[in-house]
């Protein structure tokens, strides 16, 4: 439901009513902004109630009048300063409009608890004000709906960090497996890289041990010639290893053998005298 206001026209005509009853008599700058205000002219309003306040005093019941044309000219915070003015005033009537215009300024800034608030003033100084039943009802409602809007809005944040959370967690599970991983490959090349060196440490040792030993054999045929040469014996040579036969060259060297045969089936090629010798 849209916001409802007094209308202009209601509230000149009954801000001059509380003006005349309050001022004792009608005022000519009043009744000037008045009719100023009814027609539109905001401006005009506004000088003649200047007028009137030098004339008659600052009244709230000149305020509240300044507060309606300050509204329609768009100025709602002099207007709001008006209206506190206004709510000054004894007169039941000046003072609950006030209070109600107040409310409307808070209801349209959607500043719902002190629009509440106005409307109830406005409603203990005039109960029938119809209007004021109205608005403080839309207030409550909209304050309603505003509180639904924040509280939903407030678990679809909480949803959206704890979803966020459970993102980050993953991420982070998923970053401490990979670590985890890595760790255990360092891990394995570590080993490897010490069994690696473990094997050269064992094959340096037997190539050690190897050298040690043809060393002690060494200096075992060192002494042994040295003993005999004391002995007058003469050191026997080392067998020198038999070169291998490649078994073409035996084929070869065999084939040699047969070309100088002298003997053809098994008898000698020329006849050779023996002499005897026995």
């Amino acid at each position: 439901m849209p916001l409802v206001s007094t209308s202009k026209l209601l509230t000149a005509v009954l801000a001059a009513g509380w003006l005349a009853e309050a001022l004792a008599g009608k005022n000519s700058d009043v009744e000037a902004g008045i009719a100023a205000y009814n027609s539109g002219d905001h401006e005009a309003a506004l000088t003649a109630y200047a007028a009137a306040e030098a004339e008659l005093g600052e009244r709230p019941e000149i305020f509240y009048d300044r507060g309606l044309a300050l509204v329609a000219k768009g100025d709602k915070d002099e207007a709001r300063k008006a209206f506190e003015r206004g709510t000054e005033s004894t007169h039941p009537d000046v003072h609950a409009s006030s209070e109600y215009e107040l409310g409307n300024l808070d209801l349209d800034a959607e500043a719902f608890d002190p629009a509440i608030e106005h409307y109830i003033k406005c409603l203990k100084a005039k109960p029938d004000h119809a209007n004021a039943k109205w608005n403080l009802e839309l207030a409550l409602l909209k304050k309603k709906q505003k509180e639904e809007e924040e509280k939903k809005k407030q678990e679809e944040e909480k949803k959206d960090e704890e979803k966020k959370d459970e993102e980050n967690k993953d991420e982070q599970k998923q970053d401490e497996e990979k670590k985890d991983e890595q760790k255990q490959d360092e891990e394995k090349k570590d080993e490897q890289k010490q069994d690696e060196e473990k094997k050269d440490e064992q094959k340096q040792d037997e190539q050690k041990q190897d050298e040690q030993k043809q060393d002690e054999q060494k200096q075992d045929e060192q002494k042994q010639d040295e003993q005999k040469q004391e002995k007058g014996e003469q050191p026997q040579p080392q067998p020198q290893p038999q070169p291998q036969l490649d078994k073409a060259d035996l084929d070869k060297a065999l084939e040699q053998l047969d070309a100088e045969d002298n003997f053809q089936l098994d008898r000698p090629a020329r006849q050779i005298r023996v002499e005897k010798d026995w």
